[in-house]
């Protein structure tokens, strides 16, 4: 693997990993190589569960797999030859002889719709090939040459989209003349521009990431870099646009039939055998009614299958996480909440937020992960807790699950209690929790960029903020603004709030997301991760000014970082976590003056220090890598890491509950030890 040629990597803030693989028994060889295996085969029906475990997927994949299996063996499951004529059978309905009837020559419909099952979804599908392989080159080509060449292709595509589908494939089967052929390419044709634009567009972006940089400064040709790096990147979009085309081209086919200029009688075609109905749609509707009816089921199936499609793999999109729809969503589904939100009763005046045995899952195709796991904490007026650990460990999870905004539809709580201002939020209302998150709980966001709307003022964006759920006079909501600006010591607050996100610096622009974060005075503020995108002497100014208005506002908050140093600085109460579970807890001086847990010790143990002990030494690493969610090892979730569990199988059989040592909540079955 790529990380055991590099054993020591440095993190960003100081936290130092060493990939080494565990020597435990658990995580032995054998069952690294027979995990690897099994991981090789997920990708393969990755697709297909998550296909299936969608009613709309599984519902479009069943419709296309009937019709395709018609059109493939349509004509050798057809009860009677769709050719032979008997005129002493004309205009039947349909009967237990002639299922959907007879046509005007006596020719058995019901047949005939099999047999011209695979000329109808043949010329659907041979469209859609057609412009798969004139319109992806010339995407791609666009991209890579720019200048006159992208000009001039765009241009032509923005010439041929300016006509309508129906009447640009008119116009070519008019000058091709009429036959299955001639409908292929004159459908095929219509759409090879869309798949140009969305070829284009996806080449273009992803020419500009620094990985095909790398490659094409390696002297890669144009070729191999858009075979290995760019159509690989694409595929996932390009099966869904032509999932989603093969209908309109379907239908666009089957018009062209119905006007006599596709499939000439008497070969049976769906479109064709609409256009035959027309003289007898009132006396015989059947006629047009059957052949419809499966146009109609097959441009419906693949557009169900491309909508779902296109949920897979369009990576901006936020993917709605469904338990398995046979029977795992009842389970994974969240408690209904009831008329009334619930006290909870003797919590102190003190105490604004408090977790116990809290449990946080996502939602997934094979059912809920838990990633936050039976965790116990509490927040308290005028105090910050942070909460530290590596990456993966579920620190910004339980932050979102307090400020009540886990992605809707993928992940819950799924056990355990969260109560907020001395309500249990698993009973409250969804316009309860929209008040408690508009009136008690502000958040400030790891990427100040990306929560600022660029294309508004950040005066709009403030008084947004300040309006909501508290109508007053506009002059009253800007002045409002500017005072907020100006608490966060952002010099000329009435000129700036006319000025918008990308007139402002990196550390101005956490500034203001603090401000809007203060708009509604809330009780309770959550930071993930607030200084992570700064330099060293932003991060200083913005913790600073954080823990000002913290304190002034006597408000709890709750940060969430990697750095040890500032948590050190500015928090009063630290939590660490590891694998979704608190693993030591306690006052900041507590904690990092005597670490009881072995994690804790490796943390403080891996961040740099100056005028240290032993200064100029190498860092001592953390051996291992963190557990994927999902995948959490038997006891302790540390115990494959930790330097405490040889020879000791209670570490991984029995889980560590946190209990007091030294001043200190500690889940290790071996604290006291030094």
């Amino acid at each position: 693997m790529a990380r055991s040629a590099h054993p020591r990597n440095v993190g960003s803030h100081g936290i130092r990993t060493h990939m080494t693989l565990p020597m435990s028994e658990e995580f032995s060889g054998t069952r690294i190589a027979a995990s690897a295996r099994s991981t090789r085969r997920k990708p393969h029906f990755r697709v297909l569960r998550r296909l299936v475990s969608s009613p709309k997927g599984a519902i479009g994949l069943g419709i296309v797999a009937v019709m395709v299996f018609i059109a493939l063996f349509g004509p050798f499951i057809a009860p009677l030859d769709p050719y032979k004529q008997d005129f002493m059978a004309t205009l039947k309905g349909p009967s237990a002889a002639h299922w959907f009837g007879t046509d005007q020559l006596g020719r058995d419909v019901f047949s005939r719709i099999l047999h011209g099952a695979h000329t109808s979804l043949g010329i659907g599908i041979g469209g859609v090939a057609v412009a798969f392989l004139f319109g992806v080159p010339l995407g791609l080509a666009a991209a890579w040459f720019r200048g006159w060449f992208d000009q001039l292709v765009m241009r032509a595509v923005d010439i041929m989209l300016s006509f309508p589908d129906i009447v640009f494939a008119l116009a070519l089967v008019a000058l091709l003349g009429p036959s299955t052929m001639n409908v292929i390419i004159a459908v095929g044709t219509v759409s090879i521009p869309v798949f140009i634009r969305t070829a284009r567009a996806v080449a273009l972006s992803t020419l500009a990431e620094p990985f095909v940089e790398g490659s094409v400064a390696l002297g890669c040709s144009p070729l191999r870099v858009m075979a290995r790096h760019v159509l690989p990147n694409m595929a996932g979009i390009l099966v869904t646009l032509s999932s989603l085309l093969f209908a309109s081209t379907l239908l666009t086919a089957s018009g062209l039939s119905f006007l006599g200029l596709g499939t000439q009688p008497p070969e049976p075609e769906w479109g064709t055998m609409l256009g035959e109905s027309r003289s007898y749609i009132r006396s015989h509707p059947y006629m047009a009614t059957f052949p419809g009816l499966f146009l109609a089921i097959s441009a419906l199936g693949f557009n169900l299958l491309g909508e779902e499609l296109r949920n897979i793999y369009d990576p901006t999109a936020a993917k709605t996480r469904r338990a398995h729809w046979f029977g795992g969503l009842a389970k994974a589904a969240r408690r209904k909440p009831v008329a009334a939100p619930t006290a909870i009763p003797d919590m102190p005046q003190d105490v604004l937020v408090v977790g116990r045995d809290l449990e946080v899952s996502y939602l997934t195709a094979s059912g809920a992960l838990p990633a936050v796991r039976g965790v116990n904490f509490t927040l308290r007026r005028g105090r910050m807790l942070a909460v530290v650990g590596e990456s993966g460990s579920g620190k910004s999870t339980l932050l979102r699950a307090v400020g009540t905004i886990l992605p809707r539809g993928q992940a819950l709580i799924s056990d355990g209690t969260l109560a907020i201002g001395g309500e249990d939020v698993s009973t409250m209302t969804p316009e309860r929790l929209q008040q408690m998150r508009r009136k008690h709980i502000g958040v400030v966001f790891q990427d100040a960029s990306s929560a600022l709307n660029p294309v508004m003022t950040v005066g709009a964006q403030l008084i947004e903020a300040i309006l909501s759920g508290n109508p007053m006079p506009k002059a009253q909501a800007r002045s409002r603004a500017a005072e907020l600006l100006a608490a966060v010591q952002i010099a000329d607050p009435q000129e700036r709030l006319d000025q918008y996100p990308h007139q402002f610096s990196g550390g101005m622009k956490q500034r203001i997301v603090i401000a809007i974060a203060l708009a509604q005075n809330p009780d309770i503020l959550l930071a993930d991760e607030p200084t992570s995108a700064l330099d060293v002497t932003i991060q200083q100014q913005i913790l600073v000014l954080l823990r000002r208005m913290q304190q002034e506002s006597r408000m709890a908050m709750m940060l969430v970082t990697h750095d040890l140093g500032l948590v050190s600085r500015y928090a009063d109460d630290v939590a660490v976590i590891y694998g979704g579970r608190i693993v030591e807890t306690g006052t900041v001086e507590e904690v990092f003056r005597n670490p009881s847990h072995p994690y804790t010790r490796a943390l403080r143990a891996a961040a740099p220090r100056l005028h240290a002990p032993g200064e100029g030494k190498r860092l001592s690493a953390i051996t291992g890598d963190p557990p994927m969610l999902g995948q959490f090892p038997p006891g302790c979730s540390f115990a494959p890491r930790c330097g405490r569990t040889h020879g000791r199988p209670l570490c991984q059989t029995q889980t560590p509950e946190p209990r007091p040592v030294g001043g200190k909540l500690v889940a290790c079955h071996f604290a006291e030890e030094v």
